[in-house]
């Protein structure tokens, strides 16, 4: 929280850098861990790589010790199909509200999560500010979320264990009295919209990536 938006976003900056360098390295971890092929895990990296310079761009615009105040510690909970993408998201975003992350991946694929982390500490996050957590849900997510230091928690999977969490923040207030936040992104159906003017081939192509991809 003490540190400068300027610095925060250039530490960001140059996370994002490293994690391109990086697209090779990374293609194999997540070919190896999430089962993506080349052009997916390449897609990954660059999604990732967009969260680390949109959140660099937000501090420098918006964030500001006069508009934003930082919660405090924040667990951050991410899946296993975007196991990069959604886990940097996730994790930059708290840092760039100036909050220190307890990082929770996926226990299919820690390794992800490791290398990003370790790309965040060289790139200048202090290692007390970001902290990877492997294991399962049931166990070290549900004693991070439990924790009564904890001040926000961000979680992508599914809307069951979503509830629980609900349910395990409800009684609780932060340190300033207000609610604990649950930022929830849980499981759906994706819904298209087909007109007269699609090319056939186009559509087959989109609901075949859209189901299984």
């Amino acid at each position: 929280a003490a540190t400068s938006s300027e610095v925060r976003a250039d530490a960001l900056n140059r996370a994002a850098a490293a994690l391109e360098a990086d697209m090779p390295v990374l293609i194999g971890l997540l070919a190896r861990e999430a089962g993506k092929t080349a052009a997916n895990a390449i897609a990954e990296v660059r999604e990732a790589v967009d969260f680390l310079r949109f959140y660099a761009m937000q501090v420098r615009s918006d964030f500001t010790p006069d508009s934003h105040r930082p919660l405090g510690p924040i667990v951050c909970i991410s899946p296993w199909n975007f196991p990069l993408a959604i886990f940097v998201g996730q994790v930059c975003a708290a840092i760039a509200a100036g909050n220190p992350v307890l990082a929770k991946p996926a226990e299919q694929t820690p390794l992800v999560a490791a290398h990003a982390v370790r790309r965040l500490w060289e790139a200048g996050v202090p290692r007390g500010v970001v902290q990877l957590l492997p294991g399962r849900g049931e166990t070290v997510g549900a004693a991070l979320v439990g924790d009564a230091r904890v001040q926000g928690v961000l979680f992508t999977g599914s809307t069951e264990v979503a509830r629980i969490l609900q349910a395990s923040l409800a009684g609780r207030l932060g340190r300033n009295g207000q609610p604990i936040p649950l930022v929830a992104e849980t499981g759906g159906q994706n819904a298209m919209v087909v007109d007269s003017s699609a090319l056939a081939e186009q559509v087959v192509a989109d609901v075949v990536s859209s189901a299984f991809d």
